[in-house]
């Protein structure tokens, strides 16, 4: 029990680390995503759009080919899909396109965003359109909603703010919880059995005056840092036959401590997994393993983001100065992406076999 209350207590500090190093790098990285990235991924989006209508109408003028129509096909759904998933179903032009392709109306599925919304109002409160989400696209969405949703997460913020000084404690500097405040209650009530028991001025025996005065030393150390087992570990040590009901007293404290600190530990790591789930890819393109903002990341991601559009705009321009070879070499390319595709879902399926 008491190397568990141990291991709880450093996962819960270094947790608590990750969650405020994470909320720190959110509200650092949301500004400049606005001002520097989501110019450039709009732009992108909309150059992915163009070079899908290329295809489609080159596919309709130059035909595909029997042998090229089975991946080619897949292929259409597949990226027409994911756009609209990013930036909204109401673009009747890839709607078309979809349809086109899989021979089949397009019925996109709710249960995604909803699961996510519901996520967002358990945590901030806020209300979202699913409707609108739909139609819109979630970037589209919460791009158009910004404002009224960093004001919700701002005063949300605050409340917490609020409830961390109504919880601070002057004489440790530090937020003191209710499990925390329960966990002081029992280490004073500890001190003051030791301190009564062993406080050297009433023993008159200069020997165990000196052994008295090291307990208190020791007893007091602990109590000022906070180390709760280590007053545990002491109650016990310095019993006598008549006090042994304090080390039944001691295993009961470190199992009700144990289910709160465990309690407390799932809560933050239920509120880091939250934000990475609500980061909409944020935390794996710009954040460290100690789950830092990294600056480095964000600036290889624009670079990234900078080339892929000057390939894309080179391409597209290409398409229609030599449009047949342009067609044939994207075909080629197309038929390679769907083989790899195809082997890595049959390699899933074997695995999954295996287990």
């Amino acid at each position: 029990m008491q190397l568990k209350y141990e291991k709880l207590l450093k996962d819960i500090e270094a947790n608590k680390v990750l969650q405020q190093n994470m909320e720190e790098g959110i509200k650092t990285v949301m500004p400049r995503i606005e001002n520097e990235l989501s110019p450039l991924i709009d732009q992108k989006n909309k150059l992915f759009r163009q070079r899908l209508l290329r295809l489609d109408e080159l596919a309709t003028e130059l035909g595909v080919g029997k042998l090229n129509k089975d991946w080619f096909e897949p292929y259409m759904v597949e990226q027409t899909s994911i756009l609209m998933q990013q930036n909204g179903y109401g673009d009747a032009e890839l709607k078309a396109i979809f349809e086109k392709y899989s021979r089949e109306p397009l019925l996109p599925s709710d249960d995604e965003l909803a699961d996510y919304a519901q996520k967002v109002k358990d945590e901030f409160g806020i209300e979202m359109n699913i409707k609108e989400m739909m139609e819109k696209g979630l970037e589209t969405y919460l791009r158009e909603n910004k404002d009224e949703f960093q004001q919700k997460i701002s005063e949300k913020w605050e409340e917490q703010e609020a409830e961390d000084i109504r919880n601070y404690d002057p004489a440790t500097k530090q937020k003191v919880s209710k499990q925390d405040r329960v966990l002081m209650q029992d280490a004073k009530t500890i001190y003051m059995r030791l301190v009564k028991k062993y406080h050297p001025d009433r023993e008159l025996d200069e020997a165990l005056k000196v052994r008295y005065t090291d307990i208190i030393q020791q007893v007091t150390t602990a109590y000022k840092s906070n180390d709760f087992l280590t007053l545990l570990k002491l109650q016990i040590e310095h019993l006598d036959e008549k006090e042994a009901d304090a080390t039944f007293l001691a295993e009961d404290m470190l199992k009700r401590y144990n289910k709160i600190l465990q309690k407390q530990l799932n809560v933050i790591k239920e509120e880091v997994d939250f934000m990475k789930y609500s980061s909409m890819g944020l935390f794996d393109e710009f954040f460290d393993r100690n789950h830092q903002f990294s600056k480095s990341k964000f600036t290889r991601y624009k670079k990234k983001l900078k080339e892929e559009i000057a390939d894309m705009e080179e391409d597209i321009q290409a398409s229609y100065k030599r449009k047949k070879g342009w067609f044939k070499e994207w075909i080629r390319e197309i038929k390679m992406y769907q083989q790899e595709v195809l082997i890595q879902e049959t390699m899933l399926r074997f695995y999954s076999f295996e287990e």
